[in-house]
Order: C-alpha cells, then sequence, then structure tokens
C-alpha cells in the first residue's frame, strides 16, 4: 500500500462520486476505480459500496479507515515538512556542553533564546561539562557543540572560536585588607596565598591566577578545591584568595566579596568548539549563528 492509494480512497470518500474524485485528482475514472478496487484486495474489506455506476457510500469499514487515513496523510505531510527544515538546518536536536563560566554569564541562555526566534523547531539537550570532557565529547560524537576554555591549539579533528571575553576579579574573605579598596592591581596579590581548583580542574583557574601574575611567579597555594563551588566557600572562610572570571561575580555568598582587577590585560575567555567536518546542516547553522553573535559582541 502506497500513499497514492491513500489519497485516492480519501477523495472518493469525500466526493462519493468517482467521476468528481477523478477529476480531483486528474486521473481517468476507470483508473481510480481499479486503484480502490487493489486498496480493498489489500486491506481485505470492502471500502465502498456502489449506489449507482459512479456514486458510492462507505462502508462501515470505510468509516473508520477514513480516519486512519487522513492521519497517515497529515503525518506524512509533516515527515516531509520536517526533512525539508532538516536539510536545511531548520529543525533537528543539538547537544550542547557547557563551563559555569559561560552558564553563570548568561551566555548560553541568551544565544539559546535567539536563535530559537529563527529556528523554532530545533530543540537541544545541554550538559554542564569540563572543557576537556566536552572535547571528548564532541570527538566522538556524542556533543555536538561546547562552550569551553580558550585554547592555544585544539585537538585533531577539532575547531573553535572566541566567543566571549571576561574580565578577572579577586575572590576575597570580606574581612580581608583588600576589600576595602573599590579595585585591586596584580601587585596587591603578589604576597597571598591562593585557593586553587584540584589538579584535575585547575587548567582555567589556573590559567586565571597565572595571568595576573609576573612572568615567573609561582603563587602560594594552601589549599585546592574540587569545585568553583568549594572554591568559592574557602574563600570566604578566610583560607586564601583567588581569581575568578566576571560571571562568578553573580553568586551570592556570605563571606565572599569580590574585586575587579585593573592593570593587566587578561580576560577568561570561552570558546565554540565543534568538529571541523561537521555535516549537520542543523548543527551548522548553529555554529554560524554563534560564529555572527561572537563578531557582533
Amino acid at each position: 500500500m502506497e500513499l497514492r492509494h491513500l489519497k485516492y480512497f480519501i477523495a472518493v470518500a469525500e466526493e462519493l462520486h468517482f467521476g468528481r474524485a477523478a477529476a480531483r485528482l486528474n486521473i481517468a475514472a476507470p483508473t481510480l476505480s481499479h486503484q480502490i478496487a487493489a486498496l480493498e484486495t489489500m486491506l481485505g474489506a470492502k471500502l465502498l459500496t456502489r449506489r449507482t455506476k459512479s456514486s458510492v457510500s462507505l462502508t462501515h469499514s470505510g468509516k473508520h479507515f477514513l480516519i486512519e487515513a487522513k492521519d497517515t496523510i497529515k503525518q506524512a505531510a509533516r515527515a516531509e515538512l520536517i526533512g525539508r527544515q532538516a536539510g536545511r538546518g531548520d529543525a533537528g536536536s543539538i547537544s550542547v556542553g557547557f563551563i559555569l563560566s559561560a552558564g553563570f554569564s548568561g551566555l548560553i541562555s541568551s544565544t539559546l533564546v535567539k536563535f530559537h526566534k529563527t529556528h523554532p523547531d530545533v530543540s537541544f539537550q545541554i550538559s554542564r561539562m569540563l572543557t576537556f570532557t566536552q572535547y571528548k565529547a564532541i570527538a566522538d560524537g556524542s556533543l555536538d557543540v561546547g562552550f569551553a576554555q580558550v585554547a592555544k591549539r585544539y585537538p585533531s579533528g577539532l575547531d573553535g572560536f572566541t566567543i566571549s571575553r571576561q574580565p578577572l576579579y579577586a575572590a576575597l574573605p570580606e574581612g580581608h585588607h583588600l576589600v576595602a579598596r573599590k579595585t585591586i592591581t596584580p601587585a596587591m596579590l603578589l604576597e597571598e596565598e591562593f585557593v586553587a581548583m584540584s589538579i584535575e580542574l585547575e587548567t582555567g583557574f589556573w590559567g586565571n591566577i597565572a595571568a595576573i601574575l609576573p612572568p615567573g611567579v609561582t603563587p602560594r597555594i594552601v589549599q585546592r578545591a574540587p569545585d568553583a563551588f568549594t572554591l568559592m566557600a574557602l574563600v570566604a572562610a578566610g583560607i586564601g584568595v583567588s581569581v575568578l572570571s566576571k560571571p562568578f561575580t553573580n553568586i551570592s555568598m556570605p563571606g565572599l566579596v569580590f574585586r575587579k582587577i585593573v592593570g593587566s590585560a587578561a580576560t577568561a575567555d570561552v570558546a565554540v568548539v565543534h568538529r571541523k567536518n561537521e555535516a549537520a546542516p542543523v548543527v551548522l547553522a548553529y555554529i554560524n549563528f554563534l560564529r555572527s553573535q561572537a563578531r557582533s559582541g
């Protein structure tokens, strides 16, 4: 059974006349009659009862089959539409990974809202992931696009571009002597004791600390934290100070104070990472959209 058989039957069922249905379908009446007979044979059910040579009425089976036939045609039309949209990159599903700073900055939410306005039929699966975890997931195909820390060089098969640059802030316990200042310079932090991330996670956060210190100066790390929230809690507890990007200043924690670091050109940069040979139209559409946002930002 083919879709044309359903279309033929629907036309006859609605017109209740072979001649009018044939004219509507732009085929010969005998051909239409033959196709309906073939459909009834395939189904093993009588769908129409002839009243005159050309006029017909629906049988009980025909009435039920008409409902299903119409639903099937509608679903087929929708499938065709979705297929065409997917081919243009207007529909489909995209999996996105992001680091915490990209989430706290509003970068993820704002770009998704803008993209959804022009691509309402695209759905997203969003997961927080560490930068290197994103690289692996993008490479093996389980992730499509990542918002990760900028790298000097991306793994083979991957590429990326900077979409956001965020200034750096000193995270201080509220009783710290530098809290009295509105801004602080890197030189003011040279003798401080730092709270850093664990060895496995320190890439971005270590980059923040090292970026504001003179070359060759090694910060004094007094404790390491397994995640950013623990790091901030340790700072709030007076264990040491740290350096975080601006998005983290959106988090309110008792005992924790942020002060902008001035006199340093260093920033915490977020990149959009993707496969070099990406072929999925919907993913390419999203990457190109993000690239346009990076240029206009």
